[in-house]
């Protein structure tokens, strides 16, 4: 909601309060303001349209886009039980991030508290709290509940020992692999070089991922390196980068040698649709994609692999010993500028709780950050996959939690995609991110 949508909302929110408004043309000025008609009806109700509920706290969430539906279903819900006088006006955004980003930008650098809450990508809360764009939670949300959510997506949320944000919501990477073909998903990525070798008569690919120079990209090297014991930035000093390491050597090389042998050498214009669409199609033994691909593959109607395949963990290689999953997915986050900090961690409160975190799950199939839903029979019988998910959850990482991530993706974006395009070997490229990534983060 911009700024001027705010005030013209405020303005009949006093008027209908002090009586100098009919509902008709509250309900009308709402509508052409951007509300929806059921949000306007309930804005109506918690204003009480005399002043009657003169004490209630109105509030905005921006979110990503939503089209599930399953957002402003929790929103009225909140609205309609909640005892802390708040109501909430849900304000749906862009169908891209980065397009969400660049209105973040615009606002919170106005210092504008036209959104009180806000969700943010998991890579952006470094950045937004060095900024001085959103508040702690340090004080508002203890340790001994924060042990309750997956600690992947809590680790996103953290930014020099402040709890920033809070994760509603979390994706991950897994490994698609087709059980009619192999009889055992492989640990390691020589097993699955193996074997995908030894079965390239059963399919075109052995193996499809996310080679393109965007994003994904940076999700997917950040698997292979962490499988390996390796990482951009050293966990402990935001400003120290350790890529340019023996694991980073073997995980780059890695991702090398499956170019041209059991990927395509176009593996490295692929995104997750065409990986979808071509494990879909039968035509690769493994795949690393998002859960969302799960349900799609299991369509028999579009799937040629429906009933064919499963998922699991990430492979390691190296000295490493597990695989790990790169974190995606939303956290939530108070406006540093919002003038009701406590209203908006009420309704961050519900939305963080075991029904709204239940209903996440069931209606919108999106992966919860609280443990529990993962184990609750409701969630289990409306999506299996989750059981499926569980375990791999426990072992998920972030891409580097940074307040110069964007530059610093394009940065890893450009010399790992080099290096997979033959454009520089494997060590003169990581020497060449080694360099520019520590320029980078020692400004």
């Amino acid at each position: 909601m911009v700024p001027k949508q705010r005030e013209a909302l405020d303005e009949i929110i006093v008027k209908i309060r002090a009586g100098r408004m009919t509902r008709r043309t509250f309900l009308e000025r709402a509508v052409a303001i951007g509300l929806t008609s059921s949000v306007a009806g309930s804005l109506l109700e918690a204003c009480g349209g005399g002043g009657s509920s003169g004490q209630t706290t109105n509030i905005v969430w921006q979110t990503e886009n939503d089209n599930s539906g399953t957002y402003p279903a929790l929103v009225d819900n909140y609205n309609k039980t909640n005892k802390d006088n708040v109501h909430v006006i849900w304000h749906n955004g862009p169908s891209d991030a980065n397009s969400l980003l660049t209105l973040y930008a615009t606002s919170l650098r106005a210092r504008s508290s036209s959104s009180d809450v806000i969700q943010i990508d998991v890579v952006w809360p470094a950045e937004f709290f060095s900024n001085g764009w959103i508040a702690p939670l340090d004080s508002k949300w203890p340790a001994s509940d924060r042990a309750n959510y997956l600690q992947g997506p809590i680790k996103s949320c953290t930014y020099n020992g402040h709890i920033v944000a809070a994760p509603m919501r979390t994706d991950l990477g897994v490994l698609y692999y087709r059980k009619d073909i192999v009889s055992t998903a492989p640990k390691t990525y020589e097993e699955m070089t193996s074997m995908a070798k030894s079965h390239a008569s059963k399919a075109k690919y052995g193996y499809v991922w996310q080679g393109s120079q965007y994003e994904g990209l940076v999700c997917d090297f950040s698997e292979v390196l962490h499988g390996y014991g390796g990482d951009v930035l050293d966990p402990t000093d935001p400003k120290k980068v350790i890529v340019n390491s023996a694991q980073g050597v073997q995980a780059l090389t890695e991702m090398v040698s499956w170019v041209g042998t059991i990927s395509p050498t176009s593996i490295t214009t692929f995104t997750e649709e065409p990986c979808r669409q071509a494990f879909q199609n039968g035509d690769a033994i493994f795949m690393r994609n998002w859960p969302y691909a799960y349900s799609l593959g299991n369509d028999a109607a579009k799937s040629k692999v429906a009933g064919k395949f499963d998922i699991v963990s990430l492979p390691y290689g190296g000295s490493g010993t597990v695989g790990h999953s790169t974190t995606g997915g939303w956290n939530m986050a108070i406006n540093a500028f919002s003038k009701n900090p406590d209203a908006s961690w009420s309704f961050m409160k519900y939305m963080l709780g075991p029904d709204a975190q239940k209903q996440l799950a069931i209606k919108g199939s999106f992966t919860p950050a609280l443990q529990s839903v993962y184990s609750d029979p409701q969630v289990q019988s409306a999506q299996p996959l989750f059981q499926k998910l569980q375990p791999i959850l426990q072992n998920t990482l972030p891409r580097p939690v940074s307040p110069v991530y964007p530059d610093l993706s394009n940065i890893i974006q450009n010399h790992v995609h080099q290096a997979l395009t033959k454009a520089a070997s494997p060590t003169d490229a990581l020497t060449a991110l080694q360099t520019e990534l520590q320029a980078l983060v020692s400004k």
